[in-house]
């Protein structure tokens, strides 16, 4: 029987890597998996040996009050390259457990395949070596990331967005009138607890300032009459393994009757929202590539904003604008997102909404053509199968 470890510590890998073993499976049908993962992984029949909730962590500060859990993931992970000698050791994403991970699989003699590569062009090129030595193929889901991989045997696939976003996504079929004059508004605050306890409120105010026609306290005057009151509703979607009644804690009475939650919809709520503010990360993606004008709103600890200012060399951190090499999506970082600001950044996209959505289409076709999951698991048959 072949076997495959399996290592991812974020939303988004879960969903790949889900959706990655799903299409292997059709060329191994008694194919073996465990590893760290989430509810996804678990759905598509991997065996959990620690799950993501408990190491998914963002920032630098933040990895402090669960290094106790990710050592005993490490350990646990260590035992079963002991016991279960897998062929392959995928790693998906979450290059500071990951590369470690690397290291050790190495050790056990397995051929190491890394899908969704670290992040070496935002910050720590230095990396670059320790990952060509560790890692036997990585895989690339970014155009531009073959330029910063040389010393690697690298393979770029295409965006495995284009394949979700396919299965799910017919405009056309969509009910939303948009010319009415309600505004729908998404509000995506992250997949972690620690990103919706920063950013949340911040979405929270924006809508409360939108809903009661505040004054605004950078520009000393109110919204214009179309762009508030009964005009707008906000709708949240929650990631898998954030609790509903945890989230509607933070929505004040006031805005109950403006705002709802929605659990296991993402795509859906995005597919019928005029626009959304998201917290930097997959989801931006996900509205760039089904065609919804967005803004992103980025919070973390000082200490974790302070190191990434100085460890950072990108202009933006919003991967639509990485992609396109301009900012086609506005971004309000830290101290930077302030709900009057980010107000004027919404009025400038209702009105130019049709613009936005132009330049989101233009960054969609440098990704690649849709079927990178099957190619993903073309190139992990053939190392199984090795």
């Amino acid at each position: 029987m072949k076997k495959l470890l399996v290592v991812t510590g974020e939303v988004s890998g879960d969903l790949y890597g889900a959706n990655l073993i799903q299409e292997l499976r059709k060329l191994i049908p008694d194919l073996s998996v465990f590893g760290i993962g989430g509810e996804k992984l678990k759905q598509a029949g991997a065996e959990l040996i620690y799950d993501i909730k408990d190491i998914s962590v963002v920032g630098f500060w933040e990895v402090i009050p669960k290094i106790c859990r990710l050592r005993r993931a490490m350990k646990l992970l260590h035992q079963k390259m002991i016991t279960e000698r897998p062929t392959v050791c995928l790693l998906i994403d979450y290059p500071g457990f990951n590369l470690r991970v690397a290291k050790l699989a190495k050790k056990q003699g397995m051929k190491v395949v890394y899908y969704i590569l670290p992040q070496v062009w935002a910050w720590g090129r230095w990396r670059i070596k320790s990952i060509a030595k560790y890692v036997d193929i990585g895989i690339s889901i970014l155009p531009f990331e073959r330029e910063f991989y040389k010393e690697l045997n690298i393979e770029f696939v295409g965006h495995p967005l284009l394949d979700i976003i396919q299965k799910t996504e017919d405009r056309r079929q969509k009910t939303e009138d948009r010319g009415q004059k309600t505004k729908t508004i998404a509000l995506l605050p992250g997949s972690r607890k620690g990103e919706i306890k920063r950013i949340l409120p911040i979405m929270l105010k924006v809508a409360e300032l939108i809903v009661g026609a505040k004054p605004l306290n950078a520009f000393g005057d109110k919204l214009q009459s179309r762009y508030y009151g009964d005009g707008f509703n906000f709708v949240i979607p929650i990631a898998p393994g954030i609790d509903k009644e945890w989230v509607e804690g933070f929505i004040k009475i006031a805005l109950r009757s403006k705002i709802r939650v929605e659990e296991n919809k993402t795509y859906e709520v995005l597919m019928n929202s005029d626009m959304a503010l998201i917290a930097s990360g997959t989801a931006t993606l996900e509205a760039c590539l089904l065609e919804v004008p967005s803004i992103i709103i980025y919070c973390v600890s000082l200490i974790s904003y302070i190191v990434s200012r100085l460890l950072v060399k990108v202009k933006w951190i919003g991967l639509p604008n990485l992609i396109a090499n301009k900012e086609i999506m506005p971004e309000f970082i830290q101290f930077n997102a302030t709900p009057s600001k980010i107000i004027v950044a919404i009025q400038e996209i209702l009105k130019d909404r049709e613009n936005r959505i132009i330049a989101l289409r233009e960054v969609k076709t440098k990704l690649g053509l849709p079927g990178a999951v099957k190619r993903v698991a073309q190139i992990l048959y053939e190392e199984l199968n090795f």
